[in-house]
């Protein structure tokens, strides 16, 4: 028995210890298991959070375009940036929006943000469309000065610069006053925002100024944008603002 014990003995102590050993080894397993599933929860955990903050961006954005009067008069529908070329190399300042002339996007659409006027429809296929931005040398609007009253024709130039033309020499316009939309060329409705303008000048005409005035919308940062229709083609999307009745305690 005695030699007997001494030949289990190393035998019995291999065992405890192997035993111990695959006890810890799939105490690792678990473990390692464990910590790559709370590692797939944390970031799927980190992508909701993220798509959640997007959501709530995009709808402050889309409440403040709501924000719009002139959407107490013409219909409207929101649309959203998927392609943008501008720049030194493109021909054409445009953009392209996922709505088309199904959508009601045809040709001559105006384009609007909660800031003021961004463009208008240059073309359009069923489902996307290119819109022509206020600052291409080949847009043309008829615009207003909000203080002085002053009519011109707004036209592009750069990417943060535009001209005004057809502005009377002696016209009382002042840098600083906000152009608007007049409502004269027939597609964008009057009181829209357009641009502020930063110098007045003599032009090299006698009869006009030189008026320059930069953009109000940031066109770099265009995410979703607004379209209007024609005026009762629907119903607006804020109703009239009605005249506000007191009444007394």
């Amino acid at each position: 028995m005695e030699i007997v014990g001494y030949v289990l003995s190393p035998v019995v102590w291999l065992r405890d210890r192997f035993a111990s050993w695959w006890d810890g080894y799939l105490a690792l397993v678990d473990v390692a298991a464990e910590n790559a599933r709370l590692r797939a929860e944390l970031e799927q955990a980190r992508a909701a959070s993220l798509l959640a903050s997007e959501d709530k961006a995009e709808l402050q954005r889309l409440r403040e375009l709501l924000g719009l009067e002139a959407l107490r008069e013409r219909p409207a529908f929101a649309a959203r940036v998927i392609a943008k070329r501008f720049g030194p190399q493109a021909v054409l300042k445009t953009f392209t929006i996922n709505k088309g002339f199904l959508n009601g996007a045809t040709a001559g659409t105006p384009v609007v943000t909660r800031n003021g006027v961004v463009g208008r429809v240059l073309r359009a296929a069923p489902h996307t469309a290119t819109v022509l931005m206020l600052t291409d040398s080949g847009f043309r609007l008829a615009v207003i000065s909000n203080e002085s009253r002053t009519p011109g024709i707004l036209t592009g130039s750069t990417e943060r610069r535009l001209e005004v033309a057809y502005v009377a020499q002696n016209a009382r316009i002042a840098p600083g006053e906000t152009l608007i939309t007049s409502g004269a060329d027939g597609s964008f409705p009057k009181g829209i925002p357009v641009g502020v303008v930063t110098q007045v000048m003599p032009g090299n005409e006698i009869l006009f100024l030189q008026v320059h005035a930069k953009p109000l919308v940031d066109m770099d940062r265009l995410e979703e944008v607004l379209l209007l229709k024609e005026k009762g083609s629907a119903p607006p999307l804020l109703p009239p603002a009605g005249p506000q009745v007191r009444t007394e305690p």
